[in-house]
C-alpha cells in the first residue's frame, strides 16, 4: 500500500490524521482511565492521584522524549510503521497485566510502562499533525480528533451504571479498539528526521523553543494547581467521564478559533487560566460549583489545543518532526509538578502558589507571543514558509523542489529546462516524480492543491 502522505488529497490527509489521532486517543485514554480505577482497589484516593497524575504523567513525558530522541538519532525507526504497531501491542499487554494482576506492585509497574508507551504513541501520532496537515487546518483536525476520543471514553464508561471501566470487561473493549486502530497504521507514511533538503529555519532559535516549552510547562502547572481549588459540592455530584463531553466541546471551539487566528487561540488559552480564581467566589453554591466544574473542562480544551499547536507549527516550519510533540511533554511535566505541589499545599498557600505561577505565565507568555505572532512577516517570507511546508509534506528532492517552484507560475517544460540548464526529458522525469509523490495527475491539479492547502 502506498504511503498515506503521498497519495491523498489535503482533505483525505486531514481525515486520515483525525481518525488516527482520535482512535488512538480513544483507546489509550480508556486504557489510562481503566488502570487508574484499578489502582483504587489497592490505594486511597490521594495515593492514586499521585500515581496517576504524578508518576504516570512523568512516564508519559518520558515516552514523548524517547520518540523525539529517536527522530533525531534513528529517524528510520521513529518514522516507520513498525514502532507504533508494536507499541500498541505492548500497551494492550500492559493493560491486561494492570487489570488482572492481584499484586499492587505489578499493577503500578504495568501502569508505569503503559503510560510510557501512551506518551510514545501520542508523540508518534501528533507528528503526523505537523507533517500531513496544513497549518490552517491543524487546530480543527486536532480538536475533532481529541473530542472524538473524549466523548468515546465517556460513552464506553456508561454501561454497568457508569462502572464499566472498573470491571475486567473493559480490558476487552480496550483490546478491540486497539485492534481497530491497527489498519490505520498500515497507511502511515514513512518519515525521516527532516522533511526537506534545506536546513531548519534559523528564525526559530533554540531559545525560542525553550521559551515555548517553559510557557506550556507553567500553563499546565498553574492549571493543575488551580483545578485543585475547593469545589466540594461539585466533586461529589459530577461524574468525571461526563465532564469529558465539555472537554470535547472546548477542543473543537479552540481548534476553530486557533485555525482562524493563532493569536486569538493563544489569548483564549491565557484567559482560560483565570477560571480557578473565579471559582473561589462561589461560596458553596451547588449549582454554581457544578457549572464551574463543567466550565473547567471546557477551558481545558483551549489549553490542550495551545500546547499541541505551538510545537506542531514549529515542527512544520523547521521540518523537524522531533519537535512536534514537545508541547505534550512540557504539559505532562507541568501537570506532574502541580500534582506534587497540591499534595503539600492546601487553602491559602495553594491559592498564593497558583497566583505566583499565573504571574510567571504572564511574564513568559507575552515575549513568546510577540516572537511567534506579533512580529511582522513579509508576503515573500509567508510564501517561502508555505512552499517549504508543502514540499516537506511530500518529501520532494532538491531538484524536484526547483522544478515545482517553476511549475507554480505556469512555465512549460521547455521553459523550465532553459531556466535550469537541463534537458526537457529531465524536467519530464522529475515532474513525473512530483505527480507520483503528491498523488496528482496534472499541473492544474498540482497548482490548485498547493494553493488550497496554503489558504484554507
Amino acid at each position: 500500500m502506498r504511503e498515506s502522505g503521498t497519495n491523498m488529497t489535503i482533505k483525505q490527509r486531514c481525515l486520515f490524521v483525525a481518525a488516527l489521532i482520535g482512535l488512538g486517543f480513544l483507546w489509550s485514554g480508556t486504557a489510562y482511565m481503566m488502570q487508574v480505577y484499578r489502582l483504587l482497589n489497592f490505594f486511597d484516593g490521594g495515593t492514586v492521584n499521585l500515581l496517576a497524575c504524578g508518576l504516570y504523567y512523568v512516564c508519559q513525558a518520558g515516552g514523548v522524549g524517547i520518540v523525539a530522541f529517536l527522530f533525531a538519532k534513528r529517524p528510520v525507526i521513529a518514522g516507520g510503521r513498525a514502532l507504533p504497531f508494536y507499541t500498541s501491542i505492548a500497551m494492550v499487554a500492559c493493560s491486561g497485566i494492570a487489570m488482572f494482576s492481584p499484586s499492587a506492585g505489578v499493577v503500578v509497574a504495568a501502569g508505569a510502562l503503559l503510560n510510557l508507551m501512551i506518551g510514545a504513541l501520542s508523540a508518534l501520532y501528533l507528528t503526523r499533525l505537523s507533517t500531513h496537515v496544513p497549518q490552517r487546518r491543524r487546530g480543527l483536525v486536532f480538536g475533532v480528533a481529541y473530542a472524538f476520543g473524549s466523548l468515546g471514553t465517556w460513552l464506553i464508561s456508561l454501561p454497568m451504571d457508569g462502572k464499566f471501566l472498573w470491571s475486567s470487561e473493559s480490558f476487552f473493549a480496550v483490546a478491540a479498539l486497539a485492534a481497530a486502530s491497527l489498519p490505520l497504521l498500515r497507511r502511515l507514511s514513512a518519515l525521516s528526521g527532516q522533511h526537506n533538503d534545506k536546513p531548519p529555519r534559523q528564525g526559530l532559535s533554540k531559545k525560542l523553543m525553550w521559551l515555548a516549552a517553559a510557557v506550556i510547562f507553567l500553563i499546565w502547572l498553574k492549571n493543575t494547581l488551580g483545578f485543585s481549588f475547593p469545589l466540594k459540592s461539585a466533586a461529589g455530584g459530577v461524574q468525571i467521564e461526563f465532564t469529558r463531553s465539555f472537554y470535547a466541546v472546548g477542543l473543537i471551539i479552540a481548534g476553530l478559533i486557533s485555525d482562524k487566528n493563532r493569536r486569538w487561540g493563544a489569548i483564549c488559552c491565557l484567559a482560560a487560566l483565570a477560571f480557578p480564581f473565579a471559582a473561589l467566589a462561589l461560596g458553596g453554591s451547588v449549582a454554581g460549583e457544578t457549572t464551574m466544574w463543567m466550565l473547567a473542562y471546557l477551558f481545558l480544551g483551549f489549553l490542550a489545543a495551545y500546547r499541541t499547536l505551538v510545537f506542531a507549527d514549529i515542527s512544520g516550519k523547521t521540518a523537524l518532526p522531533a519537535l512536534s510533540a514537545l508541547g505534550l511533554m512540557a504539559a505532562r511535566l507541568g501537570e506532574a509538578t502541580g500534582t506534587l505541589g497540591v499534595s503539600f499545599l492546601t487553602g491559602t498557600p495553594l491559592i498564593v502558589a497558583a497566583a505566583i505561577v499565573f504571574a510567571l505565565v504572564i511574564a513568559f507568555f507575552f515575549p513568546l507571543y510577540q516572537k511567534l505572532y506579533a512580529s511582522p512577516v513579509s508576503p515573500e517570507e509567508m510564501e517561502r514558509q508555505r512552499f517549504i511546508e508543502y514540499v516537506s509534506r511530500f518529501g520532494l528532492s532538491a531538484r524536484e523542489q526547483e522544478i515545482f517552484a517553476l511549475i507554480l507560475p505556469g512555465m512549460s517544460n521547455a521553459e523550465i529546462a532553459g531556466a535550469l540548464y537541463i534537458t526537457e526529458s529531465t524536467v519530464k522525469f522529475h515532474a513525473g516524480n512530483i505527480f507520483k509523490k503528491t498523488g496528482l495527475s496534472s499541473r492544474s491539479e498540482l497548482i490548485a492543491d498547493y494553493k488550497l492547502g496554503n489558504k484554507i
